[in-house]
């Protein structure tokens, strides 16, 4: 591996608008192929209950945080806008939680001649952005690395919006909550599944359930720099890979072990670690009417 050089200087810093809605409609959901979950279930989410749970019974107050109209800035490189949250580095230890990044997993770094964010994968974790986001356009590229780790020893990651709840509570795809909450590596979300052979999925992590609908022909370039964007209007994803639609999903809800189902409109992006070495750059989100 190319020794590479940190930088500490920020390569975009854009602001953001954004305005939120709440709505309350049933829906059907995706379960998650990757992260060690079951994969490729379809149907209604089931309810289960669950001790300790943080409330959640108002997915729409996601990004409400921020108000209506308040400007959100979001940085392409720099860590300062993001929580570094860790989950367990083995099953008899707890989850390291947010800013304790003892093995450097995510980092600054100078790649083909840019910025970017680099993503260790060693330990399983997301990047957190501070800020709550409701209708917006993400754009970015990522590049794979050229280490993997056990247990998936594959290439795996993703990026998740609609993130809420609180931290550590699923550790896979599907329905399931980790056990206990917090013991986990990611929030509740949706996922832009970026594997090898899948990249522009969506899956759910935790009880999100959405109306899917795959769209046409889509290529990963493996060794190369990939664009990947995701544009959220109300209860509307339109998702991309290099300029090409992968897919539309909808009806977006958040159906919490022992709350009402309630439509999902806002919440926070992560950036995935699971697994597998991978590099962000030149990110902007911009917000849409």
């Amino acid at each position: 591996m190319a020794r590479r050089t940190i930088v500490a200087i920020p390569l975009l810093l854009l602001h953001f608008t954004v305005s939120c809605a709440k709505t309350s409609s049933p829906a059907r959901g995706t379960a998650h192929a990757g992260a060690g979950g079951s994969g490729g279930q379809t149907g209604q989410l089931g309810r289960t209950t669950h001790a300790g749970s943080a409330q959640a019974s108002d997915a729409g107050a996601a990004g409400e945080a921020g108000g209506a109209g308040a400007e959100m800035p979001i940085n392409g490189v720099d860590l300062t806008v993001w929580d570094r949250y860790l989950g367990k580095p083995t099953s008899g230890e707890p989850a390291l939680g947010i800013d304790n990044d003892p093995r450097g997993v995510y980092s600054i770094v100078t790649l083909d001649g840019e910025p970017a964010i680099r993503i260790s994968g060693e330990l399983w974790g997301s990047l957190i952005s501070k800020r709550e986001f409701c209708n917006f356009r993400l754009r970015g590229e990522f590049k794979w690395g050229s280490r993997v780790w056990p247990p998936l020893n594959a290439r795996d990651s993703g990026i998740m919006f609609l993130s809420t709840g609180p931290l550590g509570a699923v550790n896979a795809g599907g329905n399931a909550l980790s056990d206990p909450i917090g013991s986990g590596s990611f929030m509740v979300a949706a996922e832009y599944q970026i594997a090898a052979g899948d990249v522009g999925s969506l899956y759910n992590l935790g009880p999100i359930a959405f109306i899917r609908e795959n769209s046409g022909e889509h290529q990963e370039l493996p060794e190369l720099w990939n664009t990947i964007e995701i544009s959220l209007v109300d209860d509307q994803a339109r998702l991309s890979l290099n300029g090409q639609e992968t897919l539309l999903a909808s009806s977006f809800v958040l159906d919490w072990p022992g709350a009402s189902p309630s439509a999902l409109r806002c919440g926070k992006l992560q950036l995935q670690s699971e697994g597998a070495e991978i590099f962000f750059r030149r990110l902007e989100i911009r917000a849409l009417p």
